[in-house]
């Protein structure tokens, strides 16, 4: 009887010491550093279940299938990103797996040049394929209803980091940026706009052109009010920028006559007014630049002869003439000839 209350005693014991165990590996921490999970949309459990392996977040296949099957994780599989934080538990990973309980990207958007730069962007942030995005970007049909014509979509995209799901669709994405350009583009910045002649799409493709012109930020108020010149008078812009966009070669470095002579909507020495569309997507700083753009009598500017980035800027043709010539001849000693 002595013998038996102790086998007993033992048993209990071991019961209980399994028990804890178990709890333990259930509730208890799991994960030992923070894990990102990405799992793509449609995914089975049956693909799940590697995706877990691969980052080590099933230590004991038998019983986690176990608790997953109990779950009905099986039938909630969820795409997106996942951050599984450190000291997870086993059950807490099935809760949140289950529940699509996914963490938001810090997606950025700058450094955009052409649609196709934009489309690559995306796709490198999100699950959205490239070839799917520039599918939409150039479709005019899709973009009507959105109230941007082909040449003008790129203006719906300011530059920024903006928080979303990692498996957002094509559709709620472009929606999300609709929502963005309107509050970009508040009652105040629109009366800018407006003040200076121009819609805010205009202004965001003027500041396009700037952005591309500047390499001083304190210089950017003034090549914009050049321009707004320029457009009061009727004059031709003759943006170099425009030009290398036109022949999708932005590593020229010498605009020359041949460039300029190239027939293109968006070279501003061939055409006259603003491009049809953005030539890249300016920071917000050079939007806000443009929208106080410095008041002054200048038409013409030219990168100064030390080369060292600034302008030189002049109220009349000869002036800017011999400016222009004193950089040329500074590109030549470097033989910069295109």
């Amino acid at each position: 009887m002595k013998y038996l209350k102790y086998l007993i005693l033992v048993f209990i014991l071991i019961g209980g010491f399994l028990a804890f165990r178990m709890y333990n590996f259930i509730f208890g921490p799991s994960v030992q550093e923070n894990t990102e999970l990405f799992i793509s949309s449609g995914s089975t459990y049956e693909e799940l279940i590697p995706i877990l392996a691969d980052k080590h977040l099933i230590k004991q296949p038998t019983i986690f299938l176990a608790l997953a099957e109990k779950m009905n994780l099986p039938n909630h599989v969820h795409g997106g990103r996942y951050i599984i934080e450190q000291g997870t538990s086993i059950y807490d990973l099935i809760v949140q797996l289950r529940g699509g309980m996914q963490t938001p990207v810090k997606m950025v958007i700058n450094n955009v040049n052409f649609k196709t730069d934009l489309a690559a962007k995306i796709a490198s942030q999100l699950e959205l394929d490239s070839i799917a995005v520039m599918s939409v970007l150039g479709n005019t049909s899709s973009l009507e209803h959105l109230g941007f014509t082909e040449d003008e979509f790129l203006c719906l995209f300011i530059p920024n980091t903006y928080e979303m799901y990692w498996n957002i669709s094509l559709d709620a994405l472009l929606e999300k940026f609709v929502g963005f350009y309107e509050n970009f583009w508040s009652a105040s910045r629109k009366e800018q706009a407006n003040a200076l002649g121009l819609t805010p799409n205009e202004v965001f493709i003027l500041a396009s052109i700037v952005e591309k012109e500047y390499k001083y930020a304190d210089e950017r108020s003034r090549i914009a009010g050049v321009y707004l010149n320029r457009l009061d008078k009727g004059m031709k812009l003759q943006a170099d920028p425009t030009v290398k966009f036109a022949l999708g070669d932005l590593s020229i470095k010498r605009v020359l006559t041949v460039h300029t002579e190239y027939d293109h909507p968006y070279n501003t020495y061939y055409y006259a007014d603003l491009p049809p569309g953005p030539i890249c997507l300016p920071e917000t700083s050079t939007i806000d630049a443009v929208l106080h753009a410095e008041k002054h009598n200048y038409l013409y500017f030219c990168a100064k002869e030390d080369l060292s980035g600034y302008h030189t800027f002049s109220t009349n043709y000869n002036d800017h003439l011999k400016a222009a010539r004193l950089y040329q001849a500074a590109l030549n000693k470097l033989h910069i000839y295109e």
